[in-house]
């Protein structure tokens, strides 16, 4: 026991009284780091680039390459664009409703006396009425109007129980007191019949209260015996028709001035068309009105309707007061056009044609206006329309398209050299959408680069012939494709940067086919010109370059460098390394001139090893360098044997560096 607790005592001083600081260790050791790691191969050269990649089951890569073609404005193929015959509607071209004006004289006013139904017998009486004035009140109707064109007409009624005879009638103004009418003359008018006799009045004017003189009346003898009634008369009817005025003051009615119905028709060249579907279209109505009150137009078009319903509109056009056109404008996006022409037509339908009627009203407002015979309401109508389809024969054309410039970036990866390509695949594939037969010519298909321009082989007389597409009964469209091989290698040879195409399309080459034409603009014939270059090739001083960003944290002094490029590439590559800032400005080229053999192929060419070299780099300073920019200038080993590039080939490019660094400080 006494021995356990010397034993503790004793560990106990050790510890308390020989306690030292530790101290902290330290080591230096050297570092390799990877800075940048580089991997070209054809999934990233291209990675920005408008070339698709395409491989087969066995790896082998093709290079596609789609641009579209035939740049038309299809909205400018079909325009339906007229102005209707203008309208100058004159007060003295216009009818107005006629003026009636009656008047009567009774038995009872003639004799006297009213038998109330006694028979007696009439004996003979000339002049029963001589110099008889009847005041004629017409002003329900006007004040005063002077005629341009006009036709009085006096008609008599003999309801007496005899004949009367040798009538004799004068018109008179009651203001002017001049003759309206020379005496009018009615040798004998039979009991229970009617005589009636007219006079041109034109050039006459005349006032509201117009004087009728009866200069004579004859009585002739009843033939025996006949019931006489007091109420038995004489009517006298006058009515003023055919009126066409120079000037008038009056209580002027709800009056039609002009309406017509009328069939317009469009100029579209040798196209038929029976029905469009219009995506932009407007109908203007220009008038303009001297009267003194407001007019209507009543404006139909049967042939232009929406969900069924009809087009028809009314507008107010204002007294003119600034010598300006009144507009209406109506906008018919959405509407559908029939182009037959008026229903159920003489002759049966026709194309181009629209129907529509107008009405155009001089309204009343109750007051007394004045109107002249310049006095005039002037129109026309302007119809424009843009089709979203068009359906009959579209008629023949020539479209143009081109000659166009096409800016393509498609080989920006390559910087510089030459490549002889085993075979490139150039095809002009064409889908048309439209209801006619077509046929292409391509005039010209060229590929420039700054320094050379190269044409394809083409024959610009050939026409290349394009079905028709059809359309289905839900209105889905039923496309033909046509393909145009063409022989073009050397215009992708020289790395284009520019393509230039000039093509015509001639529609319904043919003339009108058995079967009814149509055209929708939005699905228009489309051309694409298709490259496909299979990746088989003969390679002389082709420059790649790709830019990679170099990480450099916490790295303060490289002892080396190492460059590590393993190149998986059935291609001998001249290796530049280029190092930037962030500007992409040139700070130092890190290596020059350094060949890197191509990796080991077999006897068909294919890559079987790939071959691998390291440079190294002594007293580099990286300091401002943020990127590092690798050139690859490849060249085949045999400048007659075309290799093949598959999609596992690739180079890596490693920049390492080697620093020392003191761990635990």
């Amino acid at each position: 026991m006494m021995k356990n607790i010397l034993l503790i005592s004793l560990i106990t001083l050790l510890l308390f009284a020989c306690k030292h600081e530790l101290e902290k260790p330290t080591w230096k050791v050297d570092m390799i780091v990877p800075l940048v790691h580089s991997q070209m191969n054809i999934d990233n050269i291209l990675s920005d680039s408008n070339l698709n990649i395409v491989e087969n089951e066995e790896g082998y890569i093709s290079l596609i390459y789609e641009q579209d073609l035939l740049n038309i404005n299809y909205d400018s193929l079909i325009t339906l664009e007229t102005k209707s015959e203008e309208k100058s509607i004159r007060i003295d071209s216009v009818n107005f409703n006629d003026v009636v004006i009656s008047n009567q004289i009774t038995v009872e006013e003639v004799l006297g006396v009213d038998p109330n139904g006694v028979s007696l017998p009439i004996s003979a009486q000339p002049h029963i009425i001589e110099n008889d004035t009847t005041i004629i009140d017409a002003s329900e109707y006007f004040e005063t109007m002077t005629l341009y064109t006009g036709i009085i007409v006096i008609e008599i009624e003999n309801n007496f129980p005899t004949d009367i005879s040798n009538i004799e009638i004068e018109l008179l103004d009651i203001n002017y007191q001049n003759i309206i009418s020379s005496p009018i003359l009615f040798p004998l008018i039979q009991s229970g019949t009617s005589v009636s006799e007219s006079y041109d009045i034109s050039g006459k004017t005349l006032d509201k209260n117009l004087i009728a003189l009866i200069k004579n009346m004859d009585l002739e003898a009843s033939n025996g015996l006949v019931p006489i009634y007091g109420s038995d008369n004489v009517i006298t009817k006058i009515s003023i028709t055919e009126i066409k005025i120079m000037e008038a003051t009056a209580f002027f009615p709800n009056q039609l001035l002009h309406e017509e119905n009328v069939e317009q028709s469009f100029e579209l060249g040798s196209a038929r068309l029976t029905e469009i579907g219009i995506k932009e279209g407007t109908v203007t109505i220009n008038a303009i009105s001297t009267l003194p009150d407001t007019g209507t137009i009543i404006y139909a078009i049967p042939s232009l309707s929406k969900n069924g319903i009809p087009f028809e509109t009314s507008v107010k056009v204002p007294p003119n007061t600034n010598g300006l056109m009144t507009q209406f404008v109506f906008n018919f996006s959405g509407y559908t056009m029939d182009l037959t022409g008026k229903k159920d037509r003489e002759g049966g339908d026709t194309v181009n044609t629209i129907y529509a009627t107008l009405e155009a009203y001089l309204d009343s407002t109750g007051e007394l206006e004045t109107i002249h015979q310049i006095d005039s309401f002037y129109l026309f109508n302007e119809y424009s329309f843009i089709p979203e389809y068009a359906i009959g024969y579209i008629g023949q054309d020539t479209i143009e398209s081109g000659q166009e410039n096409i800016d393509t970036d498609i080989f920006k990866f390559i910087s510089s050299g030459a490549v002889n390509l085993e075979k490139v695949e150039i095809s002009i594939a064409v889908d048309n959408y439209i209801g006619a037969d077509a046929a292409l010519v391509i005039n010209d298909l060229s590929a420039s680069n700054t320094t050379t321009t190269v044409s394809a082989e083409i024959d610009n007389s050939e026409l290349h012939y394009i079905a028709r597409a059809t359309l289905n009964s839900n209105g889905t469209i039923n496309p033909t494709s046509t393909n145009i091989t063409l022989e073009a290698d050397e215009m992708i040879e020289i790395f284009p940067n520019k393509l230039t195409t000039h093509s015509t399309i001639y529609l319904n080459p043919n003339g009108d086919a058995s079967t009814h034409d149509f055209l929708y603009t939005e699905q228009p014939m489309k051309a694409t010109l298709g490259v496909k270059i299979p990746l088989s090739f003969i390679a002389k001083n082709l420059e790649l370059s790709k830019t990679s960003d170099l990480e450099t944290d916490n790295i303060k002094e490289i002892e080396m460098l190492y460059i590590s490029i393993e190149n998986g590439l059935p291609l001998e590559a001249n290796l530049i390394l280029v190092a930037l800032d962030d500007a992409n400005q040139i700070i130092d080229t890190l290596i020059s001139n350094n060949t890197i053999l191509a990796a080991i192929t077999n006897a068909e060419g294919n890559v079987t090893e790939n071959r691998t070299s390291i440079i190294e780099i002594k007293n580099t300073n990286l300091l401002g360098i943020s990127k590092i920019l690798s050139v690859a200038i490849f060249n085949t080993e045999s400048q007659t044997n075309f290799v093949r590039i598959y999609d596992n080939y690739t180079m890596d490019i490693i920049l390492s560096a080697k620093f020392s660094k003191n761990l635990g400080e």
